[in-house]
C-alpha cells in the first residue's frame, strides 16, 4: 500500500470519526444502537486498517474482516427494531454476525492492546458454554450458541453495552478537552510552572514531576496520556539533577497514576462507575477529591525523604514565574470552568463541550500563538486517535458483562470472596486487591476496574461498605494495572522516556504509589467518602498531618545518628 496514501486516510478516519463523536454526544442527534454500533464499527475498523501498514502487499483477510464490519454494523442499525420486537430470540442472521462481530472484536484488541484482554474476554465467552462441565458453584445448564452470541449482538448489554456508549461520549468528549488544552499551550504551561516553583534539586524536580502531573491529570483522565504530555520534560530534568534513569521514570509513572484519582474528570472507569451505580457523576467526582489528595500528599512526602546531596542552583525564579503566569494565566479558566459547571450538576459531555469552546475564544483573545484551522484539525486527529486506542477494549469488556449477566457469574464470585474471607471485611479487601494485582498484570486500569466492579463490588456491599465506597475501592485497587509488571503501561511509557528497563521503572513506581493499598482501607472504615463535610475535612487532615509526620521520621533519625 502507498504509504502517503495509508497515511493521509487514516488521518481522515480518525478526524472523521472524532467529528462524529462530537456531534452524537453533544446534541444526541443518533439512537443509542446507532451511535454505539458506528462507534464499536469505527474502532474496529480502523484498528483492521492500521494493521495493514505492516503488510508489504493488500491483506486480503484485513479487508475481509473490514467488510464485514460495514455489513454487520449496518444491518445491526437497520434490524435493531426487529430485534426488540423478537424478544431476545436470535434468528440465523443474528447468530452469524453475533459470532464475526465478537470474534472481530477480540482480535481488534488483540492487534491494538495486546492478547491478555482478548484472552480474558474469550475466557469468560467459553465460560457461557462451559458451565456443565465445571465444578462447585461454578457451574451451570450451560446457554446456547444463538443465545450467547444473540444476547451479545443484538442486545445494548453486550458488545454495544452501556461500556460502549459511556466511551463514545464522557470519555471522547474529554480526551477531545486534553487535545485542545494540548494545542492552545495550556498543557506546556502547566508543566512548566510546578518546576519554576520547585527548583531544580534532585527532589526539587521530583515535586514539580508530582505537582505537574496533578495538574494536568485534572483534565487528561489517562496515566499514559499524563507520561507522554509531562514525562518528555519532567524525566530529563530529573535524571539532569542527578536521579537514576529508571527512579525518574518511576516517581513520573506514580505522579501521572494518580491522573485518574484527581477530579474533576478522573479516568474513565469513574464514568462506567456512575452508570454501574447509578450515582450521579458529580457526587462521585467531589468525593473523590480528598483521597486524591492524599495520594499526591504521600507522593510528595516519599519523595521528600530523599537525601538531596545535590545543591540548589540558586536563580532568581521570581521574576520567571510572575512572567509565566501573567502570560498565561488565561489557561486556568476552562479548567475552573468545568469543575464549575461538574460541581452545579451539568452533565459531562455539557462540560467538556463548553470548556473546550472556551479554550478557543480566550486563545483568540489572549493568546500570542493562536489556535488555527490545522491546529483545530490536529486535535481532533489526537483525539480521534486517543478514543481508538482506548475504545477498541470496550465490545472485549462488553462480552465480560454481558457474561455476568447472562450466567450470574458475578453474584459467584461475590459468594466465594464472601466463604473465603468468613467476614472479615479487611480479608475480603486485600483478596481483592490481590485479584486487582494478578488482572492488573495483564489488563488496563479501565478493564481491571470494570471486571472486578461487576464480580467483587456485590461482596463488599454484603458487608455493609456502601455502593459508592464499594466501587471507589476496587477503583482504587485497579489503579496497580499501569504499575504491575510484566505489562504495566505507563510505566513502560515512562521508561521508554528515561531509557531505562521498564520492568524496573514498575516495581519502583509500585513503592512511590504505594498509598493506592491504603486509601481503600480508610474508605471502609472512616466516613471519607460517605460522610458530612465536617468529618471528611476532619479526616483528611488528620491523614494529612499522619503522612506528613511519618516523612519526617527518616530526617529525624539521620539528624540523631549524625
Amino acid at each position: 500500500m502507498n504509504e502517503s496514501f495509508y497515511h493521509k486516510s487514516l488521518r481522515i478516519m480518525y478526524i472523521l470519526l472524532a467529528v462524529f463523536l462530537m456531534i452524537s454526544a453533544k446534541y444526541g442527534l443518533f439512537a443509542p444502537e446507532f451511535s454505539r454500533s458506528v462507534f464499536i464499527g469505527g474502532v474496529s475498523f480502523i484498528t483492521i486498517y492500521e494493521d495493514m501498514r505492516m503488510k508489504q502487499k493488500w491483506p486480503w483477510m484485513n479487508i475481509l474482516m473490514m467488510l464485514v464490519i460495514i455489513v454487520a454494523t449496518i444491518y445491526f442499525i437497520l434490524e435493531y427494531p426487529e430485534m426488540g420486537k423478537r424478544a431476545g430470540i436470535s434468528n440465523r442472521e443474528d447468530i452469524i454476525f453475533g459470532i464475526l462481530m465478537v470474534s472481530i472484536s477480540l482480535i481488534s484488541v488483540w492487534k491494538k492492546r495486546g492478547e491478555i484482554l482478548s484472552i480474558v474476554a474469550f475466557l469468560f465467552l467459553a465460560y457461557n458454554f462451559a458451565g456443565p462441565f465445571l465444578p462447585g458453584i461454578f457451574s451451570h445448564r450451560g446457554l446456547t450458541l444463538g443465545r450467547v452470541f444473540g444476547f451479545l449482538y443484538n442486545s445494548l448489554y453486550g458488545i454495544y453495552g452501556s461500556v460502549a456508549g459511556i466511551f463514545a461520549s464522557y470519555v471522547f468528549m474529554f480526551i477531545l478537552f486534553g487535545a485542545f488544552l494540548n494545542v492552545s499551550g495550556g498543557a506546556a504551561f502547566f508543566v512548566r510552572l510546578p518546576h519554576l516553583i520547585a527548583g531544580e534539586t534532585k527532589t526539587g524536580t521530583a515535586k514539580a514531576a508530582a505537582v505537574a502531573s496533578a495538574l494536568i491529570g485534572t483534565v487528561t483522565g489517562s496515566a499514559i496520556a499524563n507520561v507522554m504530555a509531562t514525562g518528555t520534560f519532567t524525566i530529563p530534568m530529573m535524571k539532569k539533577a542527578g536521579m537514576k534513569d529508571y527512579e525518574a521514570a518511576a516517581i513520573e509513572t506514580a505522579a501521572s497514576t494518580g491522573a485518574q484519582l484527581m477530579p474533576p474528570v478522573m479516568g474513565a472507569g469513574v464514568f462506567i462507575m456512575a452508570e454501574l451505580s447509578g450515582i450521579p457523576y458529580n457526587r462521585i467526582m467531589l468525593v473523590s477529591l480528598a483521597p486524591a489528595l492524599l495520594y499526591f500528599i504521600s507522593l510528595y512526602v516519599i519523595i521528600d525523604m530523599k537525601n538531596d546531596a545535590i545543591k540548589k542552583i540558586e536563580r532568581d525564579r521570581t521574576r520567571d514565574i510572575f512572567l509565566l503566569i501573567k502570560t498565561g494565566w488565561f489557561h486556568f479558566v476552562p479548567l475552573i470552568l468545568i469543575f464549575v459547571l461538574l460541581l452545579f450538576g451539568y452533565s459531562p459531555v455539557f462540560c467538556a463541550f463548553w470548556s473546550i469552546i472556551t479554550i478557543v475564544v480566550i486563545n483568540r483573545i489572549f493568546s500570542h500563538d493562536k489556535i488555527t484551522w490545522f491546529k483545530i484539525m490536529s486535535a481532533f486527529f489526537e483525539a480521534g486517535k486517543g478514543i481508538v486506542n482506548i475504545g477498541v477494549t470496550a465490545a472485549s469488556v462488553g462480552i465480560i458483562i454481558g457474561t455476568v449477566y447472562l450466567t450470574g457469574i458475578g453474584f459467584k464470585f461475590s459468594e466465594l470472596i464472601l466463604a473465603l474471607s468468613m467476614g472479615y471485611l479487611p480479608l475480603a479487601i486485600m483478596m481483592i486487591a490481590l485479584a486487582s494485582y494478578v488482572l492488573g498484570m495483564g489488563l488496563t486500569v479501565t478493564s481491571s476496574y470494570i471486571i472486578l466492579a461487576v464480580l467483587a463490588v456485590p461482596a463488599l456491599t454484603e458487608q455493609g461498605i456502601s455502593i459508592l465506597s464499594a466501587h471507589l475501592i476496587v477503583f482504587w485497587l485497579s489503579q496497580d494495572a499501569n504499575i504491575t509488571p510484566p505489562v504495566c503501561l505507563a510505566a513502560y511509557a515512562a521508561a521508554s522516556i528515561a531509557g531505562a528497563d521498564p520492568f524496573k521503572t514498575g516495581i519502583s513506581a509500585l513503592k512511590y504509589a504505594k498509598i493506592i493499598y491504603i486509601v481503600p482501607f480508610l474508605m471502609a472504615y472512616t466516613p471519607i467518602i460517605d460522610g458530612n463535610f465536617i468529618q471528611i475535612v476532619s479526616i483528611f487532615l488528620i491523614s494529612a498531618f499522619v503522612l506528613i509526620m511519618l516523612g519526617r521520621v527518616p530526617r529525624l533519625y539521620r539528624k540523631m545518628s549524625k
